[in-house]
């Protein structure tokens, strides 16, 4: 049986394996953001609109060099490797469990349609942010969804839609 949080391009990711990675790799990337020399993408957030106890509610992090890393490792069908860039990381935590992982570009920190990446093995539906039991609002991009939903979590469900690349 496949997890429903996986796409049909995702029927062969093993889950467990995946989540495990992911889990790691947000949770490193959390602390680089709040290590040392994390003046450039704490000013990037910043000037998209996010306070600081918004960020580390949402677990953003700081993925500072980008990487390759096996496809196998991560549970990815095939022999080869991925390329993981450098940037802001936004994981999709739903009900504790990590269901996508996002590299938000800090290459041109005053566009609003900055390039997002999803890694391969993500959920790459709409993201929902907050229950759906709430006043829903839309947003064209995760950056734009954070500023909505920073506004007031406790009023607004955000709905993002995710270009899928």
């Amino acid at each position: 049986m496949k997890p429903d949080f996986y796409s049909e391009n995702n029927s062969c990711v093993d889950a467990e394996a995946w989540e495990k990675k992911a889990k790691a790799f947000a949770i490193r990337s959390h602390k680089h953001l709040w290590g040392k020399n994390n003046e450039d993408p704490l000013s990037f957030l910043y000037l998209k609109g996010l306070n600081l106890n918004f960020i580390k509610k949402m677990s953003l992090g700081w993925n500072k060099f980008g990487h390759n890393r096996p496809c196998e490792g991560w549970g990815l069908p095939g022999k080869g490797s991925f390329f993981i860039p450098s940037g802001i990381v936004f994981p999709y935590i739903v009900e504790k469990k990590i269901r996508g992982i996002f590299i938000i570009s800090m290459e041109s920190p005053y566009s609003d349609t900055g390039s997002e990446l999803i890694l391969p093995g993500s959920f790459n539906g709409p993201l929902i942010l907050g229950p759906g039991n709430r006043e829903d609002r839309k947003a064209t991009g995760i950056m734009e969804g954070l500023k909505i939903f920073q506004e007031d979590p406790d009023v607004f469900c955000v709905n993002i839609s995710v270009p899928c690349r």
